[in-house]
């Protein structure tokens, strides 16, 4: 979700990735906002359908901006200690605010078995360490390992949140997508003809599951990637319904893309500053929480779904400020010399 790209000219800057990052980070936020919602109901049927797509676009996202990690045999070990440090911190710091409420206590702390937001540091860092190994394959054998593991995955009951690896492996694909498009290959996706049948397709996949999604509500819990096929009623279909996920999730993030604006927006500004808001946001959500924010809200459902959309864009906005971004940022700048930031061959 970080850009890595350092300073640049104003007019170097790709700002369409800028808007499409600041709607996706939007998306993010308040789908943890709508997260502990758990009634059969629409607000329900929307978390699980923004749950489709948002986290593989954001991934897919996140491999296109990752091909500086390993270039002439050596690691830019910055961005990958980055995510490190960022997980850490993350996984502290909501500790410590469940502790405060006497939800957990701190001492429960578990840094190899994580559901929550900071999987995805996690798993960036692992995609990170895989670059080498991937570039030298071609795209097709990528695929046609990480398409099966993340189906078979899903029948080890055990793996789930150890180590991310469900996520890592189901989101995998996403990742080595975009780390093997270039802008070529993107300029060809986004040509109009395939605009309309795009659309068109992911509209009917949002109404399907707008509308059947509390009918199938065991098989749409598998939108967030890290539930065992066993939680199905029929097992032997898992990897049939993760398969649909996944293919809904193509379609659905490619849709997307062609609503994105390619200019300088007053968005942008929040597509370059998703770190920060992704880590505080989560933070909010959680004392919101803890303070019965959600216990009211059971009570005014009519109002529910707007007044999270107004909380969505509020904190969204403060935590891309300038306070809060140097704030994180500063944190979790790492001072290396320059031999820790190459490993050669």
């Amino acid at each position: 979700m970080i850009n890595f790209e350092g300073k640049k000219m104003e007019k170097e800057r790709d700002y369409y990735f800028d808007n499409l990052k600041a709607v996706l980070i939007f998306l993010v936020v308040l789908g943890h906002f709508l997260l502990p919602i758990h009634d059969d109901n629409f607000l329900v049927n929307l978390k699980r359908l923004i749950y489709v797509f948002h986290m593989p676009l954001f991934i897919f996202v996140s491999g296109y901006f990752s091909k500086s990690i390993y270039k002439n045999g050596k690691y830019n070990f910055e961005k990958i200690l980055y995510f490190l440090k960022a997980y850490i911190i993350f996984v502290v710091a909501i500790q410590i605010v469940y502790a405060l409420f006497h939800y957990r206590k701190f001492s429960d702390i578990n840094f190899f078995k994580q559901s929550g937001a900071p999987w995805y540091m996690f798993a960036m860092m692992t995609w990170y360490l895989l670059i080498p190994v991937v570039k030298k394959m071609k795209p097709a054998l990528v695929f046609a390992i990480s398409i099966p593991l993340a189906l078979i995955v899903g029948y080890f009951d055990s793996v789930g949140d150890v180590l991310c690896l469900s996520r890592i492996l189901v989101f995998g694909p996403f990742f080595f997508l975009g780390f093997f498009m270039d802008k070529d290959s993107l300029a060809k996706a986004m040509n109009k003809k395939f605009c309309l049948p795009v659309i068109a397709l992911a509209v009917m996949l949002g109404a399907f599951f707008l509308r059947f999604g509390t009918k199938i509500k065991d098989e749409m819990e598998m939108v967030y990637q890290n539930i065992p096929y066993s939680d199905l009623d029929h097992y032997w279909a898992g990897p049939l319904v993760r398969l649909f996920f996944m293919a809904s999730a193509l379609i659905m993030s490619w849709a997307l893309m062609f609503f994105i604006p390619k200019g300088k927006t007053q968005i942008s500004i929040i597509g370059q500053r998703t770190m920060p808001i992704y880590m505080l946001h989560r933070l909010i959500r959680d004392v919101l929480k803890f303070c019965g924010l959600y216990d009211y809200l059971d009570d005014v459902s009519a109002f529910t779904l707007p007044l999270l959309i107004c909380l969505t864009i509020c904190f969204t906005y403060i935590c891309a400020q300038d306070a809060p971004n140097k704030f994180i940022n500063e944190m979790l700048r790492l001072k290396l010399t320059p031999k820790l930031l190459k490993l050669r061959k």
